[in-house]
Order: structure tokens, then C-alpha cells, then sequence
């Protein structure tokens, strides 16, 4: 301020009167009057407001930066949890009566583990988008909730009362959303929500998950800022270093979120890998031992079935009708094991096609009247003669299910009978068919009743020690029929029997003309070419063959078959899928494409192959084989599938 007076003065003195300078020519210049205090406090108030105006221009980018970070983090977070969800089964859940349910809880489960590992989330939840509203699906505070949070968990299909346009946009369409700013609740809090879609298997986008962030913490970190700024505006340099203080403390805060929520996403990214990875090796296990276990009883039953042709004595048949059924017996245990697992990924899927009702009824008849007549108990069906002729539908789990609730009604039956009743319910519409099976056995004690449904559960019978199996059957039955549409109830009482019911519906369906019923077809010996490496089954397909009146070369792997078939020429060719060298998925492969001559391009090649798991049968038939024979393989099946190739074959070359 000396200065200031000191400058001051020195202008007053040098416009003094009398001076050289008042004596200029012209309109005397008016003075310019200092206000050294005014000046001072023009300069503090200015260097104030430019101050001000800095820090509030810092604090609003700061706090839009975090804003950003956090909705990124969030965004991520939503993407990672979504492909956790099971879309397929998440689109089931349709009514309020579901909530609780296993199938509700085991969705809620990745829901509430990425909500324990991030702390600061508040709301995790499922929407559809139904009727030009958002309902909830999936409320996280079902299995876990943030302390402080005393809401009651949302119902299923609960409708969300507040509009908000770019939301419903978001559910609607099925993209990813991130509030643009911080939103205000009626509870006080503030928060930030993100949202990613949920698709099924198909790609179809079926929901969406959301998660709500509070920004509480947030909201006092800001609150303490303002208090700060207007400290600040009394003293520049406190400004500085409160401005730089407060710089720091928010890049921390925003870093500690940061962390946080990179933290929770690769946590649930290592999750869903591990699930994965754990899958992956369940399906690999269970695809390798079915397929150790199917070629060595190939030969097995291979070798039971041709001894049967061979006019054994009575004694003879009897040991071989054990082989055989203990075989059997061994392969629906293996069945059983695959589907329960397919059941438990939820990979098991129907494949609905046309069929013949009556016929699917007479074939479970000859079956399970062979197990009745051998008890001396009667098996009846009574079918509706309002039935439809022809419907579509799984008809292989169709049989499955039935043949299963005959097997053990049969099994704990006496004396009386077991009856099968099929009705129509709808006469209008798509028809639904109700399949009753009701036996006179010991029936069952409520006890028993309450564990029937679950797995590795078994009836025992203590007076004949019945009730031998894995205990998957009804659970496996339950859930084909539920895939179906239906529901499998039982009524039961001790020492009265037992009614098994399920209804379900089977659409109208047409069988081509010529596929129905067709007679057993006559031909004449073939030249057929067996790739095969397991020299057992090697010496059971020749004699198999042979039985059937057909010639047979044999072969050890895919590159001796490709050599033969450009060698010779072969009528038809049975293709093991697994063999050294060359596999018979890309041995067919390059027959299609012509490597043996265009004479052998076409020939019929049928899979005999161990693999029978999902996807095994359209794999080799997208190889361009023209059928599939899991082992293993009866002389009744290869009879058919011989004769099913040489009738698509013949009707080709027409």
C-alpha cells in the first residue's frame, strides 16, 4: 500500500500548478483521480470472483467427472451381471405366484453376488417392458439387502408407476441406459441407475437388469466442498490450498469408487468364467463317459442280440434275455445321468415333430404288457376314440415319460392291473391330452408322496426290497413334462395304488403319405463298408450284417474308408464318428466333396457312433451323413436304419 501512496503522490506533484506540463497547449486533459483503498478492493474483489468462478467451474467438472466415471463403472457392472442371467428361464416368470419359487430364487443368485461385493449399491433388479409399462421381475432384496434398506422386496411383475420417457425407451427397445445425471428419490436419497439388456439363448431380448447406486456419500463429499468454497472466497491463498486439498480428496473418492466397482466386475467376470469353464468340463466328462461306456456294451448286447438268432435252448435264452436286459438296464441308468445333467444346465431341449398317437400307444403296449404278463398282472390302455390320429410333439420324451410311470407302476404292482387312460380335453383349438396312469399297487405313505419328486429319491418296497435305480426317473419326468407344458400329480394311498396325471398340449400334425406305417422292406444283399476301430465291434457289425443277408468290408479309421471307397464301390457305408487318423465327421466331409470320385460322392453313410449326447446326431447329419445310430446298436436298429436309407436313397435316384 506504500507503494500505492508513493505513486499517487508522485502524479499529484507533477500536475501541480505551475508546472511545466500545465502549460500545455489545447483543452487542459481532464485529471484521472487514484482510490488506492478502492483499487485494493476492486483487485481483491475481482481476484475474489476470478477465484470464485475457477473453483465453481472445478467443482462442477469435478463432480461430472466422477458422475461419468461412476455411470461407466455401472454401465460395465450391468453388462457383466446381465450375461450371468439365465434369459430363457428369466422369461418364464410371469406371475406373482412364481415368487419364491426354485426356479426364482436360483435367478435371484447372481444378483445377490454382485451385490454383496459392491457395497454402495443400493437397488439390484429385473424389467420387462409389457403394455407400454415397466414392470419388475427380479428384486435383489429377496436375497440380500444393504443395511439401512427396510423397503419390502418388489413382486413379480410389479408394475414401476413413475414415467420416464427415455427409460421406457430403453426397456422397450432393449438398450443400454445410464441416468445422465444424479436423480433425486422421495426418500431423501439421491441415485444413479444403469441398465443392459437380458437376451435368451435365441438372442431375443427378454428383459433388463438394472442396479441403482446412492450417492450419498457422494452428495456429503460435495456438501463439505461448498463449505469449503466459501471459506475460500475471505483469503486467495487459503482458496488455493483449500481448492487444491479438495482436488485431491475428490479424485481419491472418485478413484475409491472406481476401484470398487472394477473390483465387483472382475469379480463377476470371474465368476460367470468359472461357471463356465466348470460346465464346459461336466458336459466333457459326461460326453467321454458315455462314449467309453457305449462301445464296450456294444459288443456287449451286440453279442447277447446275435446268440438269440442262433436258436438257443431254453436255458440258453433265459441267461440271454438277463445279458440283455441288464445291458438295458446299464444304458437307461447312463440316460438317466445325461439327462438329469442336461436338466440341471438347462441345456435339455424338445424336439416336437409329427407322429402317430395310436402308434405310440400300441409300441408302450407291447412293452409294458411283456413286464406285466411276466408278474401275471394286466397292462390296459384305454384310449379316447375322440383321439386325434396325427400331433406334434417330443414324441422320444413323450414315450420316456410314459414308459417310465408304466415301468414303475408295473414294478409295484402284484397282482390286478396297471391302465393307461388317454383323453382328448379339448375338443376346439389346439388339443390337449390328458395321459393318466393308475395302478392297484401298494401305493405310497404321505411321506413318501413329499420326496417322490426329488433327485436320487427311491420308493423302497422293505418287503421285496423293490425300488432298485438311480431315483432321476420322476424328476427327469417332471421336467419334460414341465418343458411340455404340463404338470405330473399324484394321488396315492398305501395298500390302494396310485394315479399318475399329467395333461398337455400336442397340436394338430400331418403325416406324410408314405412314412406311416410302413412295411418291413426287402432287400437285396448289400456291399457295405464298416469304419470302425474297436476290433469288438468290428467282429458284432460284420455278424450283424451278415445275419441281415449283407456283405461287409472292414475298415480301422476315416483315411482307410476314403482309401476303400476310391478303390471299390460300396453300397452304403457305417461310419464310427471317433477313430484315429481321420474322424467320420471329416471323413464324410470329404467324400461329399468328391475325394473318392463322383461315383462315390452320394453313397448313403450312416453315424455308428458312442456319442449320443445333444447335438451329436445334427452334427453328423451336417457332416452329410444321411443317418445316426447310437450305440448300443440292436440288429432290429440297423435292420431300420439300413432300410430307411435305402428308401430315401431309392426315392432320390427316382
Amino acid at each position: 500500500m506504500a507503494d500505492v501512496r508513493d505513486a499517487a503522490t508522485a502524479l499529484t506533484d507533477n500536475a501541480a500548478p505551475g508546472s511545466h506540463a500545465a502549460k500545455m497547449p489545447g483543452k487542459p486533459r481532464r485529471r484521472r483521480k487514484i482510490h488506492p483503498w478502492r483499487d485494493a478492493l476492486l483487485a481483491g474483489v475481482c481476484t475474489f470472483a476470478v477465484s470464485a468462478v475457477g473453483l465453481t467451474i472445478l467443482y462442477r467438472e469435478a463432480r461430472e467427472a466422477q458422475v461419468d466415471a461412476v455411470r461407466i463403472e455401472l454401465l460395465q457392472l450391468a453388462r457383466a451381471t446381465a450375461a450371468q442371467i439365465d434369459g430363457d428361464s428369466l422369461a418364464t416368470l410371469t406371475s406373482p405366484a412364481q415368487q419364491g419359487s426354485p426356479q426364482h430364487l436360483k435367478l435371484l443368485e447372481p444378483l445377490e453376488r454382485m451385490h454383496r461385493a459392491t457395497h454402495d449399491i443400493y437397488y439390484v433388479y429385473t424389467g420387462v417392458f409389457r403394455d407400454g409399462r415397466i414392470y419388475w421381475v427380479l428384486d435383489g432384496a429377496n436375497l440380500y439387502r444393504v443395511p439401512g434398506n427396510e423397503r419390502p422386496p418388489d413382486p413379480i411383475m410389479n408394475l414401476y408407476d413413475v414415467r420416464d420417457a427415455a427409460y421406457e425407451a430403453a426397456f422397450r427397445d432393449g438398450t443400454e441406459y445410464a441416468d445422465p445425471g444424479p436423480r433425486p428419490d422421495p426418500d431423501g436419497h439421491s441415485y444413479l441407475s444403469a441398465a443392459a439388456p437380458i437376451h435368451d439363448s435365441g438372442g431375443k431380448l427378454v428383459g433388463m437388469f438394472g442396479l441403482d447406486m446412492v450417492l450419498d456419500k457422494l452428495d456429503k463429499r460435495m456438501d463439505s466442498i461448498r463449505r469449503v468454497l466459501f471459506i475460500a472466497l475471505a483469503v486467495v491463498t487459503l482458496l488455493s490450498i483449500a481448492a487444491g486439498a479438495i482436488a485431491h480428496r475428490m479424485r481419491r473418492f472418485a478413484a475409491a469408487i472406481v476401484r470398487k466397482m472394477r473390483e465387483a466386475r472382475a469379480a463377476a467376470e470371474s465368476n460367470a468364467a468359472a461357471a463356465e469353464a466348470a460346465n464346459r468340463a461336466k458336459a466333457s466328462f459326461l460326453a467321454m463317459m458315455s462314449h467309453e461306456i457305449r462301445t464296450p456294451m456294444n459288443g456287449m448286447l451286440g453279442v447277447a442280440d446275435l446268440l438269440r438268432t442262433l436258436s438257443p435252448d431254453p436255458e440258453q435264452k433265459r441267461l440271454l434275455g438277463i445279458l440283455a436286459s441288464s445291458g438295458e438296464s446299464l444304458l437307461r441308468i447312463i440316460n438317466d445321468i445325461l439327462d438329469f445333467s442336461k436338466i440341471e444346465a438347462e441345456k435339455l431341449e424338445l424336439h416336437p415333430k409329427p407322429f402317430e398317437l395310436r402308434a405310440l400307444l400300441a409300441e408302450l403296449a407291447t412293452l409294458l404288457r411283456t413286464q406285466a404278463g411276466a408278474k401275471q398282472i394286466r397292462f390296459i390302455i384305454d384310449a379316447d376314440p375322440d383321439l386325434p390320429a396325427a400331433v406334434s410333439g417330443d414324441r422320444q420324451r413323450l414315450t420316456q415319460v410314459l414308459l417310465n410311470l408304466g415301468t414303475n407302476a408295473v414294478k409295484f404292482t402284484d397282482r390286478g392291473e396297471v391302465r393307461l387312460a388317454v383323453r382328448a380335453l379339448t375338443s376346439t383349438g389346439t388339443p390337449r391330452i390328458e395321459f393318466t396312469m393308475h395302478d392297484t399297487g401298494i401305493g405310497m405313505s404321505a411321506e413318501s408322496l413329499a420326496r417322490l419328486f426329488k433327485p436320487f429319491a427311491q420308493l423302497i418296497d422293505t418287503r421285496t426290497h423293490r425300488g432298485a435305480g438311480t431315483g432321476l426317473g420322476l424328476v427327469i419326468s417332471q421336467n419334460l413334462i414341465r418343458m411340455m407344458g404340463g404338470e405330473i400329480s399324484v394321488a396315492s394311498e398305501p395298500k390302494k395304488g396310485s394315479t399318475f396325471r399329467f395333461d398337455i398340449e400336442l397340436p394338430l400334425a400331418e403325416i406324410p403319405v408314405g412314412t406311416a406305417n410302413l412295411p418291413a422292406l426287402r432287400l437285396e444283399p448289400l456291399s457295405v463298408l464298416v469304419a470302425e476301430d474297436n476290433a469288438v465291434n468290428q467282429m458284432v457289425i460284420e455278424a450283424m450284417l451278415k445275419q441281415l443277408g449283407h456283405g461287409a468290408t472292414l475298415v480301422g479309421d476315416g483315411k482307410q474308408a476314403l482309401e476303400a471307397l476310391a478303390k471299390d464301390s460300396f453300397d452304403l457305408v457305417l461310419m464310427d464318428c471317433n477313430m484315429p487318423e481321420l474322424d467320420g465327421l471329416e471323413a464324410t466331409r470329404r467324400l461329399r466333396a468328391g475325394q473318392c470320385g463322383a461315383a462315390s460322392a452320394n453313397v448313403p453313410v450312416i453315424a455308428l457312433t458312442a456319442n449320443a449326447m445333444d447335438g451329436d446326431r445334427e452334427s453328423c447329419l451336417a457332416a452329410g451323413m444321411n443317418d445316426f445310430l447310437a450305440k448300443p446298436v440292436s440288429m432290429a436298429a440297423l435292420r431300420r436304419a439300413i432300410e430307411s436309407v435305402s428308401i430315401d436313397s431309392s426315392a432320390s435316384a427316382a
